[in-house]
Order: C-alpha cells, then sequence, then structure tokens
C-alpha cells in the first residue's frame, strides 16, 4: 500500500517546495509507517516523486540566472493577457514561467550567531513536573556539569566523518534534563547531559540490578534491632555514572554550550542515557566496595556486608545507606571517599551533631529516643487528593466492593470513558498504587484500581474517587520501628475466596515482620479460580512462603540469619501443608506443595492466628475505619497529622479534571 506521511519537505528553494506541494488526492489506502521493514523502505523515493524535485531544481536554476546581480528579488504574477516589462527567459522547455523583477531591496541576510544570541531564553522546565525552572540556576547547573565533563575527560572531541566511518551512522542525539530536587521555596537544580540512546529491545546484556523496597525498611528494622548506638549514614555519588569507563566504542553530540560545526564526542567514560551506564556503574561500585572489604549479596547484588566492622549497606542507584557504628562508619566513608566523588547526605542518630530526620529516596525516615520512624513520601497522596477529591468530603475508608464496579454486562465501547479522561485515570490510579509501596491500608484498593486500567468505566473513576477522598483525611501513615532484641521473622497470610463477583477470582494478602517491623506487604490477585476457600487460602499461604524466603535471603546478604515463621487463619491450608502429597484434593498442582518439604524439615514453621486477629486481612477486602486500624496496629502502623519537617512539598500543576468532573455529576444528581 501507498505510505502515508504527513510530515512536509524542507527546502531553501521555493521552487523544489513548489514542485512537491501536491497532496494526495485520496481514492486509495494508506499504509502506516510501522516497523522497521516499512519505514525503512519508505525512504526509497518513487521516480514520480524524483521527477518532481529534478523539475523543481531545474526551475530553481533558472529563476537563480534571471536574478543574477540583482540586490532585491521579487516574484510576482501580473494580469491575465499582459505582457510584463521584464518577463523571464525561456526555461529548459522554452516555456515562460513567472515573471521576475528586479529592483532596490534592503539586505535580509544576517549573521545566524548573533540573531540566536538576541533571541530571548527559551523557558526550561522541569524533566518530572513540567513546572518552569528558573533560567539562572539552569544555566549555573548546566555550566557546572560541562565544566566536570572537561576535567574529568568523560569524551575526546572526534570529527564527525570519524563516527560514520567506525560505526556507519550519525552521532546519537544527546539533551539537557533538568530537575528540581528541592521544591519551589527551596529550589535545588540538577542537570544531567543525557544521549538519547534509546534501548528499544528486550535483552539482558544491560540489566542493572535495584534493592527490593523491602531491603532499605529491613536495613532500618536491623538498625533498631541492634540497639541505640547504631547509626544510619545515607551517601549520593555524585555524577554516579561519569565513573566508569566505556567499553564501547559512542559517539554523541557535544553540549550546546561547547559545541563545533564538523564535531563531536568519543566517549571516553559512560554518560547518562547510554544503555550500558547502569551495568558499568554497578560494576564500578560493586569492585570498589568489596576491594574496600565488604562482601557482595547474592540475592540481592545491592546488598553489602563489612563484617569485621560490622557495617551494613544497600546501593539503590547512585544512593548509599550504611548502619553500623559512629567509628566503623566513620572508617567506611573515609574509604569510600578515596574511590567515590561523594557528598554526605547525613547521619541519623541521637548524638551531637547527627540529623534526627532525613529523606532516602524520597522516603522520610527519623531517629526519636523510642526509635526510628519511616514513611512515604506525602507528595503523591496529596497530588492525587488535589486531582481526583477536590473539595470533597474526607471518607473513613478506601475500598469498593467488586459488586460495585460495573460488571460484563455493561462492558462495551459506548461505556468506557472518553481516551483524555481514561488517561488521567491510568495516571492517577498509577500514583495510588505507588503509594500503596508504603500504605498497606489502600493496598487493595488500588489493586482493584490498576486491574481496571485497560478499559476504564465510570464506576472505575468513582473508587479512585474514593480512594482519594480517605487520602484526604489520612495522609500520613508512619512506620514504627521501636527498639527490640532478637526479633523473628512473622509472616502472616490471608485470602478473600472468589472476591471478584465477575470472574470468580481470589484475593492474597500478606505481611512480613521482623519481630513488631513491617517489612513488606502485598495485595494480589489469584491468576486462576480457585474451588474452595481451603485451595484459596492454600495459595496465599504458598505466595507467603515464598515471601519468607526471599527476605530470609536478602538479611543473609546483610549478615543476619532469620528463621521464618509463616501464620494463616485456615485450618485447611495448614493442613495440607502439614502433609505429604496431595492426599484426596487431586486437583492442586504439585507445584504449590513444595511448602511441605519446608514444614516438614522445620526450615520455616507454620502457626495458626484467629481470624479477626490476623492482619493480612487488610490487603484482602474493603473493611470498616475501626478494623483497618486495628490492624494498623497489629502491624506496627500509626496515623499522623501534619507533615514531615524535611518532606518536599508537591509543587507540580495538578490536572484537576476528574475533580471538577466529580463535581459536576454529583450537582447534576
Amino acid at each position: 500500500a501507498a505510505a502515508k506521511k504527513p510530515t512536509c519537505f524542507m527546502s531553501s528553494s521555493p521552487a523544489i517546495l513548489e514542485a512537491l506541494s501536491r497532496k494526495c488526492r485520496g481514492g486509495h489506502s494508506h499504509a502506516p509507517l510501522l516497523g522497521g521493514t516499512r519505514a525503512r523502505d519508505a525512504a526509497v523515493y518513487p521516480p514520480g516523486l524524483c521527477e518532481a524535485i529534478a523539475q523543481g531544481a531545474a526551475e530553481q536554476l533558472r529563476r537563480d540566472a534571471c536574478a543574477e546581480g540583482a540586490q532585491g528579488l521579487h516574484a510576482v504574477r501580473g494580469p491575465a493577457g499582459v505582457e510584463p516589462p521584464h518577463a523571464g527567459s525561456a526555461g529548459p522547455s522554452g516555456a515562460r514561467s513567472t515573471e521576475v523583477f528586479c529592483e532596490e531591496a534592503p539586505s535580509r541576510v544576517k549573521d545566524e550567531l548573533d540573531e540566536l544570541a538576541a533571541w530571548p531564553d527559551a523557558a526550561v522546565y522541569d524533566e518530572i513536573t513540567g513546572t518552569t525552572l528558573p533560567p539562572e540556576l539552569v544555566k549555573q547547573a548546566r555550566a557546572e556539569e560541562v565544566k566536570f565533563m572537561l576535567d574529568w575527560g568523560v569524551w575526546e572531541r572526534a570529527p564527525i566523518s570519524d563516527c560514520w566511518r567506525e560505526t556507519g551512522k550519525a552521532p546519537i542525539g544527546s539533551k539537557w534534563v533538568d530537575v528540581n530536587k528541592g521544591d519551589a521555596t527551596t529550589p535545588v537544580i540538577r542537570s544531567r547531559f543525557v544521549v538519547k540512546e534509546i534501548a528499544t529491545y528486550k535483552t539482558d546484556d544491560f540489566f542493572a540490578a535495584t534493592p527490593p523496597l523491602e531491603a532499605l525498611r529491613l536495613l532500618l528494622s536491623l538498625a533498631a534491632t541492634g540497639g541505640q548506638d547504631t547509626k544510619v549514614e545515607v551517601l549520593d555519588a555524585r555524577k554516579a555514572h561519569l565513573h566508569a569507563f566505556a567499553d564501547r566504542t559512542v559517539f554523541t553530540q557535544l553540549p550546546p554550550e561547547v559545541a563545533a560545526p564538523g564535531y563531536c564526542a568519543r566517549l571516553v567514560r559512560c554518560l547518562y542515557g547510554t544503555r550500558d551506564a547502569p551495568k558499568r556503574w554497578e560494576a564500578f561500585l560493586s569492585e570498589q566496595l568489596v576491594a574496600i572489604g565488604f562482601s557482595k549479596g547474592r540475592a540481592s547484588p545491592c546488598c553489602y556486608f563489612f563484617e569485621r566492622l560490622g557495617v551494613r549497606c544497600i546501593v539503590h542507584g547512585d544512593d548509599f545507606v550504611l548502619t553500623g557504628g559512629a567509628a566503623a562508619l566513620d572508617e567506611v566513608r573515609a574509604r569510600m571517599h578515596e574511590r567515590f566523588l561523594l557528598k554526605e547526605l547525613g547521619r541519623l542518630g541521637g548524638g551531637r551533631g547527627e540529623l534526627r530526620e532525613l529523606r532516602v529516596l524520597n522516603r522520610v525516615i527519623r531517629w526519636t529516643p523510642a526509635g526510628l520512624k519511616y514513611e512515604a513520601d506525602p507528595r503523591h497522596a496529596e497530588i492525587v487528593v488535589r486531582g481526583v477529591a477536590g473539595v470533597e468530603r474526607a471518607l473513613s475508608s478506601p475500598g469498593t466492593h467488586s459488586k460495585d464496579f460495573e460488571g460484563p454486562a455493561e462492558a462495551g465501547p459506548e461505556g468506557e470513558l472518553p481516551e483524555a479522561t481514561a488517561r488521567l485515570f491510568r495516571s492517577f490510579a498509577a500514583r495510588a498504587n505507588y503509594l500503596a509501596l508504603d500504605r498497606p491500608d489502600i493496598a487493595q484498593a488500588t489493586k482493584e484500581l490498576c486491574r481496571r486500567m485497560s478499559a476504564p468505566r465510570a464506576a472505575d473513576v468513582k473508587a479512585l474517587s474514593r480512594v482519594a477522598r480517605y487520602l484526604a483525611g489520612a495522609g500520613r501513615v508512619v512506620y514504627e520501628y521501636p527498639w527490640q532484641l532478637k526479633p523473628g521473622l512473622s509472616v502472616y497470610t490471608d485470602s478473600d475466596f472468589a472476591g471478584c463477583v465477575f470472574q470468580r477470582l481470589s484475593t492474597s494478602g500478606g505481611a512480613v515482620l521482623l519481630g513488631t517491623h513491617l517489612l513488606k506487604h502485598w495485595a494480589s490477585t489469584q491468576k486462576k479460580i480457585t474451588l474452595s476457600s481451603g485451595e484459596a487460602e492454600l495459595g496465599a499461604v504458598v505466595r507467603g512462603f515464598s515471601e519468607a524466603l526471599g527476605i530470609q535471603s536478602v538479611a543473609r546478604d546483610l549478615g543476619v540469619e532469620l528463621q521464618p515463621e509463616v501464620h494463616a487463619d485456615s485450618s485447611a491450608a495448614i493442613g495440607i501443608c502439614r502433609r505429604c502429597g496431595i492426599g484426596k484434593v487431586r486437583h492442586l498442582a504439585v507445584a504449590q506443595l513444595w511448602v511441605q518439604d519446608l514444614v516438614r524439615s522445620k526450615a520455616c514453621r507454620l502457626h495458626k492466628v484467629l481470624g479477626t486477629e490476623n492482619p493480612a486481612d487488610l490487603m484482602t477486602k474493603p473493611l470498616p475505619r475501626t478494623e483497618i486500624d486495628g490492624h494498623l496496629a497489629r502491624l506496627g502502623l500509626t496515623r499522623a497529622t501534619g507533615r514531615a519537617e524535611s518532606a518536599p512539598k508537591a509543587d507540580a500543576e495538578v490536572d484537576t479534571t476528574l475533580a471538577t468532573r466529580g463535581a459536576n455529576l454529583r450537582a447534576a444528581q
């Protein structure tokens, strides 16, 4: 089929543009330019297009010959039947075209660089929030970045011809990425020069690991378990990716501040945006930490343990979080300064000169005489409330029962939301789901919202509004990590059998605690229909065993051996796990029965818990406020009001279309 290319041609020749101005008359189908083969074939110009370009070029040559020596050139078309006073000469075909009049005219040619310098500076926007950034601070941040890259020899200036000769391609594009790491009151601008080497394929060649969120909570819990003399140190590797050297040939465009015509940059060190930069940085920091004396984790390669000094460390990108005694941390920090360009973000503790509150991954961590406290980034809740709830009255619970969602009977394209509204729903539902990583009270509700992302409907927006209105009255939930000694690893599991009244799927919920410290929680829909509540509970127990073994492995990487215990409120599931083989329940898969070996060998113990005292019930079904608060207390979480001192403010503009839509619907009712 004919290719449909809605873009225009660009040329300095008016005659060529006139020849190429014809548009498709229709009457046939078009093929979209999707996929490498079709897009590549569309670059082959058909004979008709080539002929039009050639005719336009010939016409432009004729016009240029007529205007030779003239200071100003104006092409006009005279009245029909009137012979122009200065007719153009005939072209190659003998036909006369538009007449050309030459007269005195002021020069329209100016120096391009002078013109660009006279233009006002374009506004610079935050890459994440889209807000306008202070231009002077952005200019300073970019100048600092360029100076650093030049001092470190991040690239070698090379002719573009070398790039074509060695790679067969043009230099990779690049751009500036500017982010405000602070807020509007106290802006902290960070500018990074980024290569636009987009990875559009699936491969593990450039994979770089990141630690699970429960690793950070486990590190804090172990710090609270070791006694009040354990400190929490946070270090940031400045220009992290630039530490590692490139091991392949990469050419990219130079920054505009130091660009020169005909030249590009051959990378000596890894630059942000290159495909292998995260992996090269991970290999570099691992080599350096092992050389210092750390042992690298096996379950999570981002976890490290310095046995001699008793220092534990997790690395998340370019952030180092360490725990240990003050003297041990001083020694480790000094050694790390010799190998990394570090920025000290602070040390958490109760001593003189130590911080009482700091942020890690935008989570707020506080030291108190009673122990450590941890809470989520409050901006996510505030944005969801502003964008969805508006000024509506707060609700006491976030959950919506599945029967209140629209079922298959109402399904169909005519009942779906407009695309713009659906896009907003997905955006806010995804933000609420991210917040649910730190908020067990909304885990089940946001899980249900995410199940409806593909084709959201009016009832789904109503369920999202319920979550937002709950957050309006419950903006903060704080993890309490009191000082403790020799805690055990406990896992609580539960399920809601066939809780989805339309698909008859069950929900699994669970929580992992080290002593009284919550490390992880989850709420997930089981993938297949179960035939009984016992089978649904067995699926939840199997998930609990898996999470227990995962946390046990991460703790082992941090130098701690834990004995996990799983708690369930289903006698049927416990009975299946304690027996050998499938017994009379022949429809169960053998893959679910591996837990029997763990229970039989006592590698992981299984206990019964009362259903009313099982905190995993919070993650399986909608509950009233009193039951939510009771389970939060069992998980070691408390509610709080106000705002943490170090918490950043949500300065980004929020689309309030959903909030306005909800207000209008309620007003109409």
